[in-house]
């Protein structure tokens, strides 16, 4: 079985400019727990999933007072001016660099062996050094449980 006899086709995408909060919501409404992230003409620039979320938000330290998270001024605000506080964190920041890519013709077990040995949950799968899908733990997962048991050889029966 090859990898792309078990790929996902419909790659959902993210690009380096995305906040936090869009990258939160893309993954939510794609049910899935990572991405790529492309540059404008597709290229890979790295990955980026949940856990990366995650450890972004636990280490970003409350006792720090970002750029746009200053005390609210009541006279501003009594003349109507409302401040917001946009997480101005981007997708570029917490990304790993690069990401796992194998050719669609490689063997899932090679796919599988790549994910142990480097542990992690994703591998993109290019076609001419272009994104054409990928691989995930579920997909290795769901491959195995619809492989099917490989033929003992019967013993010979009893005379």
């Amino acid at each position: 079985m090859l990898a792309k006899d078990i790929m996902r086709k419909d790659v959902v995408t993210v690009t380096p400019y995305m906040t936090l909060k869009e990258l939160a919501r893309t993954l939510c409404d794609g049910g899935i727990t990572g991405a790529p992230v492309v540059d404008g003409e597709g290229k890979i620039l790295g990955v980026v999933s949940q856990t990366d979320l995650v450890r972004a938000e636990r280490e970003a330290s409350p006792s720090e007072v970002g750029f746009y998270q200053r005390e609210t001024d009541e006279s501003a605000t009594a003349a109507g001016f409302h401040y917001e506080h946009p997480d101005a964190r981007r997708v570029e920041q917490i990304m790993t660099p690069g990401g796992l890519c194998c050719e669609e013709d490689a063997p899932v077990e090679d796919v599988a062996r790549m994910m142990l040995a480097r542990r992690i949950h994703r591998v993109l799968i290019i076609r001419n050094g272009a994104l054409c899908g990928i691989v995930t733990t579920m997909d290795i997962l769901r491959a195995f449980l619809a492989e099917k048991p490989k033929s003992a050889k019967k013993a010979p029966s009893p005379r």
